[in-house]
């Protein structure tokens, strides 16, 4: 069994951010609206530190996005290289980083609900779209 303190290997990672995900979603139909998000980020940094263990590079001990998305592997920022690449995905991005922080987590975002919604459905594409293609292709 690994120490606490060990980086876990990509495959537990992307299926620590599956579980997250479906944790989300049930929180969001129970209208937990702000515990739906955390755990959406939360899969979403799972999702990218898993690509960054696959393609060889240990990720920093953050939950910051805009920090995970810019570590370098080789010379390219493989992450933000590939959001990039897509419009929607570049969106999504641009609705979930720097959202949610871990000082959120003593308090609320207090949006409607449809914008819980909306930034749900960003964290969601976007984990699910970089598990596609960065981690299991």
């Amino acid at each position: 069994m690994k120490n606490a303190n060990q980086t876990p290997d990509y495959e537990v990672m992307r299926l620590r951010s599956i579980t997250d995900i479906m944790a989300a979603e049930a929180l969001m139909e129970s209208e937990l609206y702000d515990h739906a998000i955390q755990q959406s980020h939360f899969a979403l940094e799972k999702i990218m530190k898993s690509a960054l263990l696959k393609a060889g590079t240990y990720p920093p001990l953050t939950h910051n996005l805009l920090r995970i998305s810019n570590v370098r592997v080789g010379s390219r920022k493989i992450l933000l290289k590939v959001i990039k690449s897509n419009p929607t995905m570049l969106l999504y991005w641009e609705k979930v980083h720097g959202r949610w922080s871990t000082d959120l987590r003593y308090g609320f975002l207090s949006l409607e609900p449809s914008d819980y919604d909306e930034l749900f459905e960003a964290y969601r594409g976007l984990a699910g779209w970089i598990r596609v293609k960065l981690v299991e292709s």
